[in-house]
């Protein structure tokens, strides 16, 4: 079974980042380790203002110092909320050290949304993000973080198709290594469907994946998205079947959670998705 590493922070309450992560690729039979960045008591959203946060930056040097006095390394790396530059350093001298060859590193670069920085953000972080992202074979932006990294003006409402080509051919313009791109809210149609833009740097190939349009916002969901794809992607299925599953079970969830009048306190029931994660793997071992 692949052993892939989770770069999280640990919110007890109100699931997203490890709590969604660590369930999810276990439902899609990978096994999950997980470094964490902070502990959080909740997570950050509206209804729980004066949370905990603790910043774990040199328990994070101590657990990778002890993993590699005995030579541990995973086969992928999902990288999610980090605290801080010092951790973005830190991850860029040594997550090459501590995946396999051949092994790949999936970046959700977690800063921002609706065009602006989320609390302790700023763009000396973004800055500093944008040599993450060079490391990077996957990278999983919504549209503002992708304006923030990469210095593009941001766009009002959900980006267009060719936005997120020029995008894709930027990121790629002058890197050492091709990088593949998922970018979260694209091509909103006027009729109540969105989804992500995809570019697969291996081959060359992109495009728009939709799916029903649910209005809102709501915490957690970029951890469910960014799960799915990568259990997806590590059980051997294409990057667009990897980014169809994770817009089209998105929406499933939505709609699965819409009646609790606490959704944004407790978060998503991704829970009830799970067989459907696992029947998917099932079917990719059978083919």
């Amino acid at each position: 079974m692949k052993n892939i590493l989770i770069v999280h922070d640990i919110s007890c309450y109100g699931k997203c980042s490890s709590t969604v992560a660590l369930p999810i690729l276990a439902m899609m039979e990978l096994a999950g380790t997980l470094l964490p960045t902070s502990l959080l008591s909740t997570h950050t959203g509206p209804g729980f203002e004066g949370y905990t946060y603790l910043d774990l930056s040199d328990e994070m040097a101590k657990i990778v110092n002890h993993w590699q006095s005995f030579g541990l390394t995973f086969d992928a790396v999902y990288v999610g909320y980090l605290g801080s530059i010092d951790q973005i350093d830190f991850l860029i001298e040594k997550l090459p050290q501590l995946v396999k060859a051949g092994g790949k590193i999936y970046l959700d670069p977690v800063m921002a949304d609706q065009g602006k920085f989320y609390p302790g953000f700023d763009e000396a972080y973004a800055k500093a993000m944008r040599k993450l992202c060079d490391i990077a074979d996957v990278i999983m932006p919504n549209q503002t973080e992708a304006a923030f990294i990469y210095d593009l003006p941001y766009q009002e409402g959900l980006a267009g198709y060719q936005s997120a080509k020029d995008l894709a051919a930027l990121i790629n313009q002058n890197s050492d290594q091709p990088t593949s791109l998922v970018l979260t809210g694209v091509g909103y149609d006027g009729e109540q469907q969105t989804g992500a833009y995809y570019y697969d740097a291996d081959n060359e190939t992109e495009g728009l994946i939709q799916a029903d349009f649910v209005g809102g916002l709501f915490h957690g969901t970029g951890d469910i998205f960014a799960s799915i794809f990568v259990g997806a992607r590590e059980n051997g299925a294409t990057l667009k079947a990897s980014t169809a599953l994770a817009v089209e079970t998105l929406p499933k969830i939505l709609q699965a959670s819409i009646d609790n009048p606490n959704i944004h306190q407790d978060g998503l029931d991704f829970e009830k998705a799970c067989p459907d994660l696992n029947r998917f793997v099932q079917d990719l071992k059978t083919k």
